[in-house]
């Protein structure tokens, strides 16, 4: 099995952005050759919606088509359809997300997880006055749900929609820790690919540090995403499923005291506590899995 390490210098979530469009790009040649069709307009019209993001929330037509790599002619056709559905909207001299949006995303059965997990995110944020995050595992990355910064955080990785390969995330090794077997093993097939010359893309180490995990409750990276941060994070479990997991950012350089640890644990616990109960209320169609 081979692994594939991105060495980075620099911090940022456009650093875990980039390796992933490095790994999609190899992907789409080893899958499709080079004959691949161009993109469709379905693809083309999302690739405008991805473009904004927490900073940038407005954004002008020539912005868009730097982003995308898309003519300013078919940015604009495209806009003007956006807007016609309500999913685009004009914001002075830019556009913006139409509201929508926040419609269909309320819908997401994942979204009724977030909000219960968002007070005890903000109390384990308020008392250890570090970032936090919440995230699930899609595929082999996990996607961050919600995030509370700390004051005067730089904020190098983590806003919501930030997708980082689980195999190097604390909140991903604590959810595939509770994989079963087979999709474990789909997840390791690789490549695994590496975002700083300390992550971990060794299949073998993986499964050895997911022991630990296993027994401890809890999984700590350190250095592994961003060089100079790392995470704490415990899982959040649904009848044995891993349906999410609960992450504290630090300094790397810092050791994790105890009470952090059974913060992140006793957190995990309170969400996957009152997740149950909605589910219990009538709601049960959010959970996929049987018992």
């Amino acid at each position: 099995m081979t692994a594939v390490t991105v060495v980075f210098r620099g911090v940022g979530g456009a650093k875990i952005a980039e390796a992933r469009m490095m790994q999609m790009e190899q992907d789409k040649q080893d899958d499709c050759g080079a004959g691949s069709s161009p993109p469709s307009i379905l693809a083309k019209a999302f690739s405008i919606i991805d473009a904004f993001n927490e900073r940038d929330r407005v954004l002008t037509l020539t912005q868009i088509s730097r982003k995308t790599g898309l003519p300013k002619s078919t940015v604009h056709r495209l806009l003007q359809r956006l807007g016609e559905l309500a999913v685009i909207e004009e914001h002075g001299a830019g556009y913006r997300l139409g509201i929508r949006l926040l419609r269909l995303v309320s819908s997401m059965p994942v979204d009724g997880m977030r909000e219960v997990a968002l007070p005890h995110l903000a109390q384990l944020q308020a008392w250890s006055k570090e970032s936090v995050h919440f995230g699930v595992l899609r595929g082999n990355e996990v996607v961050v749900l919600q995030a509370l910064f700390a004051v005067n955080h730089a904020r190098p990785i983590g806003e919501v929609g930030t997708r980082i390969p689980a195999h190097l995330s604390a909140m991903g090794r604590a959810m595939m820790a509770h994989l079963r077997e087979e999709e474990l093993t789909e997840l390791l097939a690789g490549p695994l690919v590496g975002l700083t010359p300390k992550s971990i893309t060794d299949p073998v180490r993986i499964r050895h540090e997911l022991k630990h995990v296993r027994v401890s409750g809890v999984a700590v990276q350190k250095d592994g995403v961003v060089l100079g941060l790392g995470n704490i994070a415990a899982p959040v479990l649904i009848k044995g499923r891993p349906m999410g997991a609960v992450a504290v950012q630090f300094d790397s350089a810092r050791e994790v005291s105890e009470s952090v640890i059974n913060a992140v644990k006793l957190t995990a616990h309170r969400i996957c506590r009152d997740t149950t109960q909605m589910l219990a209320q009538g709601r049960a169609d959010l959970f996929p899995f049987d018992d």
